[in-house]
């Protein structure tokens, strides 16, 4: 039997309060009430607000504890000890080991015993019965966790299968929003991430690779909700998910109704098609080089031609100073090169920045904008087909026998029809200038490819400060751009 006065309170709060929760304040009155009677001294507080009783890593519970291991308390006091722990006698024993100062590894005495006791009448100077009713009502608290978590999942289930939103948080791209047409919450379209999904879906569509999207995205400041940037594990699994469609998951699948049909009761961001063209697209593991998978070196990285033997120019060093240069690899690599030719990155950048900008930068900046027909549904009907197939492997039934011969119609119909990509160019509402101003040195480089069908160096004169315009060989690609330029020159 301990015999010491010092008393350390511990206290528990639930992270969903209901009308059957006390008040942190009204606890606290009781145990200081059940001290008092007892004739003890406080010396520690311990509160752990809103954290679970199935966690066992608690801050305060832990200190808790760690108070009668040290000596810092020879009594343990609590509201109620059902409140300690919502996983029964797992963590009632580690509990007992600690009152009955016992190392839980080998079960020998480890430090001085300590008394527990609560407002409710439970106080561990009453041997037998004590441990009888602390087993108890720690079994007692795991069971009512338990019915609490299915009262909440049965009732998050009822409210999808409803069309309505069951909490937590929205997906990336929503907001949850009152019912228009009734009781609880719905999810809405938030404008503004919805535009990031869309903008990053009809990138891939036209080609480019996930991992160009999301330096885009990161440049233009547009930042996920729990990160500081994007990454491509968290961008592809938006664009590849189901809540993008408007669908409600559950387990990880979307949500079906009795017929078997996937429930979508929420407006979507993306088309079945698209997303299925995305589930496609960003399953590829060998990205096209030519839209940079990998972040490009420098601007006209890849678009410098050697005068002399054509080979395109690498950056490189040189000087002293370790100028960064663009210059032709050809002698370098073992090969001829009459008349090898380079120039100062930052000097000829400048010069072709300002050569195109002042050629095309006040006309409209146009995109690329796909558009994807059947082949999405085709390949939702392929992917529901190949979800059934699994389930009769081991569980056939009359149900998923009439889904599939359901779902095999739907394909026979979708096949029948030709599905189509198509692609259109819109305007951004921005000029090139613009655009530029704001785009990485992907999209620029890329500005730059596009518009121009060539450049190729020429030698340039030692000593010559600057970048001399007449070293430039520059082939528009388009030759209303060159007559467009030759009026500026004038």
């Amino acid at each position: 039997m301990t015999t010491g006065n010092r008393a350390s309170i511990y206290l528990r709060l639930s992270r969903a309060a209901d009308e059957t929760n006390v008040s942190l304040d009204g606890m606290l009155a009781d145990v200081r009430a059940i001290l008092a009677r007892e004739g003890l001294a406080e010396v520690a507080l311990h509160i752990d607000d809103g954290v679970s009783g199935g966690r066992r890593d608690r801050a305060e519970f832990i200190a808790w504890l760690d108070d009668a291991r040290t000596g810092a308390a020879d009594v343990l006091a609590t509201f109620h000890t059902d409140r300690l722990t919502r996983e029964g006698l797992n963590v009632a024993a580690s509990i007992l080991d600690v009152v009955e100062g016992k190392d839980p590894e080998t079960g020998r005495p480890a430090h001085a015993p300590a008394r527990l006791l609560d407002a409710k009448g439970l106080d561990s100077n009453d041997g037998d019965a004590f441990r009888f009713r602390f087993v108890i009502q720690a079994e007692v608290g795991r069971a009512e966790r338990e019915r609490i978590r299915d009262r909440a999942r049965a009732k998050a289930r009822r409210l999808r299968q409803a069309g309505r939103w069951s909490g937590g948080p929205a997906p990336y791209g929503y907001v949850a929003a009152p019912n228009p047409d009734g009781p609880g919450r719905v999810l809405a379209i938030e404008p503004s991430e919805a535009a990031v999904v869309r903008e990053a879906a009809e990138a891939v569509l036209s080609g480019d690779t996930l991992g160009r999207v999301v330096r885009r995205l990161n440049h233009a400041g547009a930042k996920p909700r729990r990160a500081k940037a994007w990454s491509r594990q968290a961008l592809g699994q938006i664009l590849t998910g189901d809540a993008v469609l408007g669908r409600i998951v559950l387990g990880g699948k979307p949500l079906r109704d009795d017929q078997g049909k996937i429930i979508a009761p929420f407006p979507a961001i993306i088309t079945e098609a698209e997303s299925a063209a995305l589930r496609s697209a960003l399953a590829v593991r060998t990205p096209d080089a030519r839209k940079g998978g990998r972040k490009p070196a420098r601007l006209l990285s890849g678009l410098l031609a050697c005068h002399s033997c054509g080979a395109r120019l690498q950056i490189g060093v040189s000087g002293p100073r370790s100028v960064n240069v663009y210059r032709c690899p050809t002698k370098a690599g073992g090969g001829i090169c009459a008349k090898p030719v380079s120039a100062s990155v930052n000097a000829i950048e400048e010069h072709v920045t300002n050569r195109f900008l002042r050629a095309v930068g006040h006309m409209p900046m146009m995109r690329e904008r796909v558009t994807v027909s059947t082949a999405g549904e085709l390949a939702a009907v392929d992917a529901e087909i190949r979800e059934v197939l699994a389930s009769l492997a081991t569980s056939a039934d009359a149900v998923l026998f009439q889904r599939l011969q359901r779902l095999q119609a739907e394909r026979a119909e979708l096949a029948a029809a030709q599905p189509q990509q198509h692609s259109e160019w819109v305007p951004t509402g921005r000029t090139m200038a613009e655009h530029w101003a704001q785009s990485l040195v992907d999209d620029r480089r890329e500005m730059l490819a596009s518009a121009v069908r060539e450049f190729v160096l020429l030698p340039g004169q030692r000593g010559r400060h600057g970048f001399a315009a007449e070293r430039l060989i520059w082939r528009w690609a388009d030759d209303d751009a060159a007559e467009r330029e030759e009026l500026l020159s004038e």
